[in-house]
């Protein structure tokens, strides 16, 4: 087996394939990386399986053949040549690796031993990818990183028609995103690794088919694609806890507040809640209490119904904010303002966020 490619496209594809492995896998063998190379073409796969990852890039390949090589130590040696052109030649248990006078040689891995990569299911409808990976980053950050609670750790994907709908939530907060795409089989109810659906949401771009059979999901762009098994856990019905309307709402430059929130808790305890009013259209948060460090700022909102007085986590408001793509948002409140509140900012974009009682 021999093949010659420029080093930048061997690294990009080799990088995404290794999306699919364990770094720490139960089995040793799950942690290589198979290039199998034929007709001017390399196909790279890692697969773990919980997750896999393909893909093709065009080589000159003088030699057929297939080789598992530790993925790591490849996907490092690789990056590390720059934009030189990469020479890999397979002969026995090693693998020489050439570029300009830089010669590395790797132990290959028995192939025969790497699982079976499952097949990918069968496309559910496509989206644009560009804004997939939008949605998921205004939504992931709320998804728990606490594994005993498992289901919290992912995200919902299921389709409505002519939109697919992202849920998260960590219990202290919910997300809620709804995007335009063009389904083209059968209806998706999935649960996905938030963290799984972090890592792709960066590789997404242009035309995305969405692929799903109820056991397995995976995204399909270009001559790239990656699965995951579908999380078994039941999933909190989050959908109906986002109120139709409020009572109470004030409207306020979203980077602006974002500004005031990062400054004024800086005097805030660790886990200390920031106080947000509101009245007059002026809106006035402030944060430390009694003789320690305190600060407060206002800046000019505009205010609908009765005066507001509440208490969040900085983290979580301040996150809401970071994520919102949208110049104002809109702080919807009920009556009783132990309710959680409601930010819009951005058509199709909602978030949940639990006010912190006070003390």
């Amino acid at each position: 087996m021999k093949f010659t490619i420029p080093a930048p496209a061997l690294a990009d594809a080799a990088s995404f394939a290794a999306k699919g492995i364990n770094p720490r896998p139960a089995n040793p063998i799950l942690s290589g990386l198979l290039i199998e190379a034929a007709a001017g073409m390399l196909r790279m796969s890692g697969f773990d399986y919980d997750k896999s990852a393909r893909t093709q890039v065009a080589a000159d390949v003088e030699a057929d053949g297939n080789v598992l090589l530790p993925g790591k130590m490849f996907v490092d040696i690789i990056r590390k040549f720059g934009k030189k052109t990469v020479t890999v030649e397979v002969e026995g248990p090693a693998a020489t690796l050439t570029a300009g006078s830089a010669e590395f040689r790797v132990s290959t891995m028995p192939a025969a031993d790497f699982p079976t990569m499952p097949a990918l299911p069968q496309s559910s409808g496509t989206i644009d990818g560009d804004v997939l990976a939008d949605a998921i980053g205004q939504i992931i950050g709320a998804a728990s990183t606490d594994a005993t609670v498992a289901a919290l750790t992912g995200v919902k994907i299921m389709s409505d028609g002519s939109n697919l709908v992202l849920l998260a939530t960590d219990k202290y907060r919910l997300a809620e995103v709804v995007i335009p795409w063009s389904p083209t089989g059968s209806d998706i109810e999935a649960l996905v690794r938030g963290s799984w659906l972090a890592d792709m949401g960066k590789n997404l771009a242009g035309e995305t088919q969405v692929l799903s059979d109820g056991a397995v999901f995976g995204l399909r762009t270009g001559n790239r694609a990656t699965t995951t098994l579908e999380m078994a856990d039941d999933y909190p019905k989050i959908r109906g806890l986002f109120p139709d309307s409020t009572l109470n709402h004030l409207t306020v430059d979203r980077a602006e507040l974002a500004d005031v929130i990062s400054r004024v808790s800086l005097v805030a305890e660790t886990n200390e809640a920031i106080r947000i009013s509101a009245s007059d259209d002026l809106l006035t948060v402030e944060a430390g209490r009694g003789e320690g460090a305190t600060g407060r700022e206002t800046i000019p909102c505009e205010l609908s119904g009765e005066d507001i007085e509440v208490q969040f986590s900085p983290l979580y408001l301040g996150w809401s904010l970071a994520v919102t793509p949208s110049e104002r948002v809109t702080l919807g409140f009920q009556q009783q303002m132990n309710r959680p509140a409601l930010i819009e900012g951005h058509d199709g974009l909602k978030h949940l966020v639990m006010p912190r009682l006070a003390k």
